[in-house]
C-alpha cells in the first residue's frame, strides 16, 4: 500500500508567524489587554512528553504581559504533567530556557491533595478538581501544543489543565471515560462528548487564555491565541490537515512508529492507537519503539496485571478492584486494539518478557516482525507504514471521523 507520513507544509517565518498570533488573538482581547491589571499570572506548560516549543514561545507571552504592566515576581509557571514523573533539572532548563530562573516554576503532584482544590462536580459527575494555584491566580494562561489525541480528539487547549494540573480522581475519570470509546470515535474529532466536558470544567478552574502551536516536525505550523475554546478549535483544523492521512483500506500489516512519543509504553502506545485505525480486523500491527523508559513507571499496574481481554478489565474497574483506574485505562485503550488485531512490539527499552506481558509478540527488529506478520497474513499482504505514528491520523477511504468501524460495536462489555 505504502508509507504514509504527515504532511510537510510551507512553513513561514517564525517570529513574523508569533508576532501576527499575538497581535491578532482569536474571540479574545490581546494578551497584553487581557492581563493588564493582573496581580497574580499562572503560566501553565506541558512536561517532557509533549514537544511544544515553549522556550521559543516563552519570549513572546512576557513581552505581552511586560506590556500589560505585570512584574516578573507576579509571574509564576506550572509544569502541567498529569500523572507524568517529574521533569529533571536539565529538561526544565530545555523547556524553559532563560524563563527557568527568571519565574517561579512549580511542577503539579496529582497525588498530593495539598496542592489541589475542588470546584465541586460537572453537571454530568464529572468531579473538577486541580492544582489550587489555579484558585490563587486571578489570570492563567495554557500554553502548548495541538496534535492528534486518542481520548480529546486533539491534545492542546483545557488538556492543559484536564488532565495536566487535575487531581487523581478527576484524571483517572478523564482517562477511563476514553476506554467506553475506539479510538475511531475519538481521534481527530474536535467537538466530542469528552473535549466538551473538560472544556467545562478548564472555564471553571479558571483558564482565561491560550497560547497553542501546531507543529510540522520541528518548526511552528501555526500559532493560535486567544479564547481556548475558539483558538484551540481553529488550531485543530489545521493539525487535521497536516497529520490526517488518507488510506484506500485497511492494511493487512501495518508498521507504525512511536515517534515523536518515545519516551516510554506510556508514551508510544500513541502508536497503536493510531495503528488500530488503519490496520484490518484480524490483521497485524507491529509497534516500532525506543522506549528508553521502559513500560511506565508510575503506573507499575500495566505489568502487574498484565494484558487482559477488554471486557474483563472493565469488569474490573466496575468493580472497583483496580486501584490505579487510569493504568486500567491505558491497559483497556490497548486490549481494544490487542483484541482484534495480531500485535507486534519492536524495543530497546522493553524486553520480550514485558512485550508478552504487555499482549505482544516481540521481535528484535523490524524485518522480523514483518516476517512474523507475514506469515500469519500471507505473502501477498498489503502492507501500510505510518511514519510519526504518536501524531498521524489515519483515514481509511470514505470513513469518517467520530465513527467505529462498521463491524465492530461499541466497546461496552456486558
Amino acid at each position: 500500500m505504502g508509507v504514509f507520513a504527515p504532511r510537510t507544509p510551507e512553513i513561514r517565518d517564525e517570529a513574523g508567524l508569533l508576532r501576527e498570533a499575538f497581535a491578532q488573538p482569536i474571540a479574545a482581547a490581546r494578551l497584553r489587554e487581557a492581563a493588564a491589571g493582573r496581580r497574580r499570572v499562572l503560566l501553565l506548560v506541558d512536561d517532557a512528553t509533549r514537544h511544544t516549543p515553549t522556550a521559543r514561545l516563552l519570549p513572546y507571552v512576557a513581552e505581552e504581559l511586560a506590556a500589560a504592566g505585570v512584574a516578573d515576581a507576579h509571574i509564576e509557571v506550572l509544569v502541567a504533567k498529569g500523572s507524568h514523573r517529574p521533569m529533571t533539572d536539565a529538561e526544565l532548563e530545555l523547556k524553559l530556557g532563560g524563563f527557568r530562573n527568571r519565574w517561579r516554576v512549580h511542577q503539579h503532584d496529582y497525588e498530593d491533595g495539598e496542592q489541589l482544590h475542588e470546584w465541586g462536580r460537572l453537571a454530568d459527575g464529572f468531579p473538577v478538581i486541580a492544582n489550587r494555584l489555579l484558585l490563587d491566580a486571578d489570570f492563567v494562561v495554557g500554553i502548548g501544543h495541538i496534535g492528534i489525541h486518542r481520548i480529546k480528539g486533539f491534545s492542546g487547549g483545557a488538556k492543559i489543565i484536564f488532565p495536566g494540573c487535575a487531581g487523581q480522581a478527576a484524571a483517572a475519570e478523564n482517562h477511563w471515560a476514553g476506554a467506553l470509546r475506539w479510538s475511531e470515535q475519538l481521534m481527530g474529532v474536535r467537538d466530542n462528548p469528552l473535549r466538551a466536558r473538560i472544556d467545562e470544567a478548564a472555564g471553571v478552574a479558571g483558564l482565561r487564555f491560550l497560547v497553542n502551536v501546531v507543529m510540522a516536525g520541528d518548526a511552528i505550523a501555526g500559532c493560535f491565541t486567544g479564547d481556548f475554546v475558539a483558538a484551540h478549535r481553529a488550531g485543530c483544523e489545521l493539525a487535521r490537515r497536516i497529520y490526517g492521512v488518507r488510506l484506500p483500506r485497511r492494511a493487512d500489516v501495518v508498521i507504525v512508529e512511536s515517534r515523536p512519543a518515545d519516551r516510554d509504553f506510556w508514551q508510544s502506545a500513541k502508536g497503536i492507537y493510531s495503528g488500530t485505525m488503519a490496520v484490518r480486523r484480524s490483521g497485524s500491527l507491529i509497534l516500532v519503539t525506543s522506549s528508553p523508559e521502559g513500560v511506565a513507571r508510575n503506573h507499575p499496574v500495566l505489568l502487574e496485571l498484565g494484558y487482559m481481554p477488554y471486557a474483563q478489565i472493565k469488569r474490573l474497574v466496575d468493580g472497583r478492584q483496580i486501584r490505579d483506574v487510569m493504568g486500567a485505562a491505558v491497559m483497556a485503550y490497548t486490549a481494544q486494539v490487542i483484541d482484534h488485531a495480531d500485535c507486534i512490539l519492536v524495543s530497546s527499552g522493553i524486553s520480550a518478557a514485558e512485550a508478552r506481558q504487555l499482549g505482544f509478540r516481540p521481535a528484535q527488529t523490524v524485518q522480523d516482525a514483518l516476517e512474523m506478520a507475514l506469515l500469519r497474513q500471507g505473502p501477498d499482504a498489503a502492507i501500510a507504514v505510518l511514519r510519526e505514528g504518536g501524531a498521524i491520523l489515519p483515514i481509511v477511504g470514505e470513513e469518517a471521523a467520530g465513527e467505529p468501524r462498521a463491524e465492530e460495536a461499541e466497546p461496552r462489555a456486558a
